[in-house]
């Protein structure tokens, strides 16, 4: 099966151009991330590091396209359509623009300013970064997977939310690692990408409950961004202490998402075995 093909799905055509425009905005200074200024990102790459700027792309791309294989090969039952994984990896990346732009609106009108230098890390973590990002895609996997019947079985939630945020995390590596370098991408690869897809799990777990159990689907946006504004708050605080937490966290999430993945791995095989 192609992966992708322009003249059979529009809707990808559409999310392609979308990351494509997106990343030209950013590039071009409205970026809203670590050092993306109006200088122009390629330029400082190419001129004063001497790199060829497509060595970073790759190196920021290539932590979240082997998550999203690994994900994907996590459904041996019953894969979901490539095309469509493909496609809400696409819209995922295409959210960074709205995000950034949302962010920084809200920074400007004041929103995380405290005297209190603890009060505004929290603020800017999870009302800022958490809430606005992960609500942005939980939105595109309710109306581009959920409502349009795309989810079959619990671990199907999973795998497009999965798509979604490794799609977000990608296009946000981008930018960090080609204004940063590659030890920004080093780093970068062991927690900040893994981190937006363990919320990515998190986050189709939510739906698979609200689809099969029954369970409030609200929890798909405010569970993701409550791990995300944790996940902030250690990574936004200085300090060797809030390093070792921060690492701790990420470890706690891995091991706490890879207990949710088995569940619905099995939850799914479960319900199909009892459709016959």
């Amino acid at each position: 099966m192609k992966w992708f093909s322009f003249s059979q799905d529009r809707g990808a055509a559409t999310a392609t151009l979308w990351v494509c425009v997106n990343l030209l905005v950013q590039y071009n200074g409205y970026a809203v991330y670590g050092s993306c200024t109006p200088v122009g990102i390629l330029t400082e790459v190419l001129e004063r590091r001497g790199c060829n700027v497509f060595l970073y792309v790759a190196a920021a791309l290539i932590p979240a396209l082997l998550l999203l294989t690994w994900l994907y090969t996590r459904d041996r039952l019953h894969p979901e359509p490539k095309r469509l994984v493909y496609r809400l990896f696409l819209l995922g990346a295409g959210i960074v623009l709205p995000a950034g732009l949302i962010e920084r609106g809200l920074i400007e009108t004041g929103v995380g300013t405290s005297h209190v230098p603890l009060r505004a890390t929290l603020i800017t973590a999870f009302f800022v970064a958490g809430m606005v990002e992960e609500f942005l895609k939980a939105s595109i996997v309710e109306r581009k997977a959920l409502q349009p019947g795309y989810m079959k079985s619990p671990i199907d939630c999973i795998v497009y939310s999965g798509a979604v945020a490794l799609g977000f995390a990608a296009i946000e590596n981008i930018l960090y690692v080609t204004s940063s370098g590659f030890e920004t991408a080093a780093v970068r690869s062991v927690t900040a990408v893994p981190a937006h897809f363990m919320f990515g799990i998190i986050m189709g777990t939510a739906y698979a409950g609200y689809l099969w159990a029954g369970r409030n689907k609200a929890l798909a946006y405010l569970l993701p961004a409550l791990a995300h504004g944790t996940y902030d708050t250690f990574a936004m605080s200085a300090g060797l202490l809030a390093n070792v937490v921060l690492i701790g966290y990420l470890l706690g999430l891995m091991a706490l998402s890879m207990v949710l993945l088995r569940r619905v791995t099995h939850w799914s095989k479960d319900l199909l075995a009892a459709r016959g």
